[in-house]
């Protein structure tokens, strides 16, 4: 053998040994991709392979139309277990199972800020953040996850977070105080009584009744008292309420102190700086939750304190557990109405109570006194956040079209001591007042995912169900939600 054929044979040998040592399988493994778990249907009889390759070892064959899964391909190879054996097919012999409902084109509006994921599952990567009030449009929906493009991605969003858009309507304002119905009847139930000077949007109208649309709520109402406008609803007060004369003192931690401000601005100059428990006196007409509100000191000086820094009720010298408690709705939201009760009404007078069981025991705020205004649900969080918080409490009433639905349940978002809480509060309302137990259930309410405190949502009962109103709207078994809850409090503490 001459010497270039004993080279060439050397080169021929150590070839088919690098071909042994790195088969092709593993070269490409390196640019394989993994993505959502996804289901597929075969489109024909398919070979299983052990390789990503045609050449490689067929560890079996798969029947046409089978499902199978998977989350990793290399190339148009994707990697699939069937009959406990785990390999690669062709992608090309694979079809993408839809397992969603497709609809025609609706609007939506996001009611709080929205993850936009990549696939309908809470698992799936998010591509971004959706604010709230954004308008959306989807015709596709998987389970309770709507499909929709936003910002030049498309992706699914909770339906949980998603109101239906009403395509057209006309602006009317109400010329007198006017009865919002059920039905286009009078002998419709009365859902609640819409003020004076109020826009309303009108959906539709028969016989001189307009379908319309007030306070989150659809229902009728008379004609014969609507004025047509052009303009868009006014907004509702966010937070005002009569409080001019009312005593308040400054809610602030021991030590620190809040700025009594020359006017209603952060860029003011500070007058002075009160301390915990200073009573001021409020010297107009605007109470807020937050924000500016015009006081005097007892040494006659005016000014401005923020409001989330003042209460109804007097703090200790020293830091005691602070609660905020949390009456639902207010002002144009009524909540759950059924026979001329709502709960905007019940649940404040029932916080009242707990407030008066708790004073001198504990520290006390509520993020409304009255039902002349409605608090946001990201400014009750905001104010509690902005104190030292021991425990957050929103209190409100359920409603449902089966009247047979009763009882009374509670909510948490996060935290050991929120769960204890939640189970503290839901024992006693079954024991106090005798509700229908429902449980203490995991949720993803806005006012309580955005209180850092421990929080949990407490829903008294239900407003649609006979025996559950007769309860509600009783001032003694009020008086019993009201113990129950404080005592739950105090029990956490």
């Amino acid at each position: 053998m001459d010497k270039l054929t004993k080279i060439l044979t050397k080169a021929l040998v150590l070839l088919l040994l690098t071909a042994i040592a790195f088969p092709s399988s593993l070269v490409s493994a390196a640019s394989g991709v993994t993505f959502t778990k996804t289901t597929y249907q075969t489109t024909d009889l398919l070979n299983l392979r052990s390789t990503d390759s045609i050449s490689s070892k067929k560890l079996t064959t798969i029947p046409k139309k089978t499902s199978l899964t998977s989350n990793y391909r290399i190339g148009e190879w994707y990697r699939v277990t069937y009959s406990g054996k785990t390999g690669y097919v062709l992608g090309q012999y694979l079809t993408k199972v839809v397992t969603g409902t497709s609809f025609t084109k609706t609007n939506y509006q996001t009611t709080d800020a929205l993850s936009l994921r990549q696939a309908a599952s809470t698992s799936s990567a998010r591509l971004l953040t959706i604010p709230a009030n954004t308008k959306l449009a989807s015709s596709f929906r998987d389970g309770d996850w709507y499909k929709v493009t936003y910002n030049k991605q498309t992706g699914f969003v909770s339906g949980a977070y998603l109101k239906k858009v009403t395509a057209s309507s006309t602006a009317y304002t109400t010329t007198e105080r006017l009865n919002f119905r059920s039905a286009p009847t009078t002998s419709g139930a009365l859902l609640m009584t819409i003020p004076s000077n109020q826009v309303v949007q009108s959906l539709s109208v028969s016989s001189n009744w307009h379908k319309i649309s007030y306070g989150g709520k659809t229902g009728y109402v008379m004609g014969t008292y609507l004025k047509k406008g052009t303009a868009s609803p006014a907004k509702p007060s966010a937070g005002n309420a009569d409080y001019s004369g009312s005593k308040m003192y400054v809610l602030i931690d021991t030590g620190s102190t809040v700025a009594l401000r020359s006017s209603a601005s952060v860029l003011s100059g500070q007058l002075t700086r009160l301390g915990r428990g200073t009573p001021v006196v409020v010297t107009n007409n605007l109470h807020k939750t937050r924000g500016f509100v015009a006081v005097q000191t007892a040494d006659g000086r005016r000014g401005y304190v923020e409001a989330t820094y003042l209460t109804l009720f007097q703090p200790s010298p020293t830091n005691r557990p602070l609660i905020v408690l949390d009456p639902g709705h207010g002002a144009y939201d009524p909540g759950a109405v059924r026979a001329g009760f709502a709960e905007r009404d019940i649940v404040l007078s029932v916080a009242r109570q707990v407030a008066s069981l708790l004073a001198g025991k504990v520290d006390l705020t509520l993020t409304r006194y009255t039902n002349d205004y409605y608090p946001s649900l990201g400014d009750r969080s905001a104010m509690a956040n902005a104190l030292s918080t021991s425990r957050f409490v929103s209190i409100h009433i359920n409603a449902s079209s089966a009247s047979s639905a009763s009882g009374a349940e509670s909510y948490y978002y996060k935290g050991t001591t929120s769960v204890q809480l939640a189970r503290a509060i839901q024992q006693r309302m079954t024991g106090y007042a005798g509700m229908r137990d429902r449980g203490v259930h995991f949720a993803n309410y806005a006012v309580i995912r955005g209180t850092q405190a421990p929080a949990v949502l407490a829903e008294l009962g239900f407003l649609s169900n006979t025996s559950d109103r007769a309860k509600l709207a009783d001032p003694a078994y009020q008086a019993r939600y009201a113990q129950a809850i404080a005592d739950g409090i105090l029990a956490t503490l």
